[in-house]
């Protein structure tokens, strides 16, 4: 193996790191993803549960007032209308006013309960529907953590027998063709080494000139193209 096959081979191992390194990162920020999305429902579902819980404490004190009004109505109407008990038609019109005077409070009641009444129940329903769905997400956040966890493991067992295998390969590269590679290869986003096929770099797109077609044809070792950005040699197809 020449320096350019080695360099060729350093930078298919190499992009099969980054790939590695990319995947590891993107399951890394899909979980983080996930997880933040799972946080907001949970959050959004306490908010519910809060809602619902106010809602009904304030239904059932609208209720409690209710009864009590209802049960003094009730004590009024009894003791005005048991016969008897109230004789001065002062104290029975007094009264016949308080009895009017519950009832209206009752219905001011049950004017005041039934929009609260409504909004416990879409609280209840809005609150029921996102346990639902937090629920599922639970389940899948369960399933995808553990499937994304396994996939991190094994990339993270293959890129470092990968990484054996790039520095096996790096060790028979000299250290002025590695230096240049890998500055390469770190600007170049992954790519580093090509070929120049029939005069045109590979990498560039450009003419390489006769003055470098002559240099590749008597050099063993490859050049930097004119672009500056690629190692170069010539085809051997």
């Amino acid at each position: 193996m020449n320096t350019f096959e080695a360099l060729l081979a350093l930078q298919e191992i190499d992009q099969g790191l980054l790939r590695q390194r990319q995947s590891y990162s993107q399951i890394s920020l899909d979980l983080q993803d996930k997880a933040k999305r799972l946080k907001d429902l949970r959050e959004k579902c306490e908010r519910a549960r809060r809602s619902q819980m106010q809602a009904e404490v304030a239904m059932k004190r609208l209720e409690l007032d209710r009864a009590s009004e209802n049960q003094n109505r009730a004590e009024v109407e009894e003791r005005l209308y048991s016969g008897g008990d109230v004789t001065n038609p002062r104290d029975y019109y007094r009264m016949e006013l308080q009895v009017q005077e519950h009832a209206n409070r009752i219905d001011a009641i049950d004017q005041r309960m039934e929009p609260i009444k409504n909004a416990a129940n879409e609280a209840r329903r809005v609150h029921s529907e996102l346990q639902m769905q937090l629920e599922a997400m639970e389940v899948d956040w369960t399933e995808q953590k553990q499937s994304g966890t396994d996939e991190q493991s094994r990339i993270s067992t293959e890129y470092n027998e990968a990484l054996k295998h790039r520095n096996e390969t790096a060790s028979a590269i000299p250290a002025q063709h590695l230096g240049e590679y890998n500055r390469l290869f770190k600007n170049n986003g992954g790519m580093a080494v090509t070929v120049v096929e029939r005069d045109i770099c590979a990498g560039c797109s450009e003419r390489v000139s006769m003055g470098e077609l002559n240099v590749l044809k008597q050099a063993t070792d490859p050049i930097l193209c004119h672009c500056g950005k690629y190692l170069i040699t010539l085809s051997t197809d």
